[in-house]
């Protein structure tokens, strides 16, 4: 891409992990502002992992929380381990924590190659679905009262 110019001001792809961090924390900063502080609580992340008998990680189920809301960003499990229990008591596991801390509902995404039917065997409704990815792959938005 070409830059832009605009009235002395330049709009380009050109960029460095500073300036990306910068943009990030100001929009962090006015979402504070904006919400008069909600956005940060309760404010904390909740990271499990699953581990096998070495040590090695063979699994994790990371989550935020923002504005009393359980964010569940990340979550994978290696196919080996998967379809024996460990993700439901993963989730319910961070669940507890999240309601610990003050959250009152979880929410995440995910795609239809992944995993919405645990969601929902999870208590999860789909409140959305962005249904405009090629080969019908959709996106669901799922929701659960804590």
């Amino acid at each position: 891409m070409a830059d832009i110019i605009l009235d002395n001001i330049k709009i380009t792809v050109d960029s460095n992990e500073t300036e990306y961090n910068e943009v990030c924390n100001h929009l962090y900063e006015y979402n504070v502002r904006a919400t008069n502080g909600l956005l940060k609580k309760p404010g904390k992340d909740i990271n499990l992992y699953l581990k096998d008998e070495s040590g090695k990680v063979v699994g994790g189920l990371f989550c935020e929380t923002w504005s009393y809301g359980l964010y569940i960003d990340v979550f994978w499990i290696a196919d080996e381990f998967r379809n024996k229990g460990y993700g439901k008591i993963m989730m319910t596991e961070a669940e507890r924590l999240g309601k610990e801390v003050g959250c009152i509902f979880a929410h995440t995404c995910t795609f239809s190659y992944q995993s919405p039917e645990f969601y929902k065997r999870m208590g999860y409704e789909i409140f959305a679905v962005n249904d405009e990815y090629p080969e019908d792959i959709k996106q669901f938005f799922l929701k659960k009262k804590l």
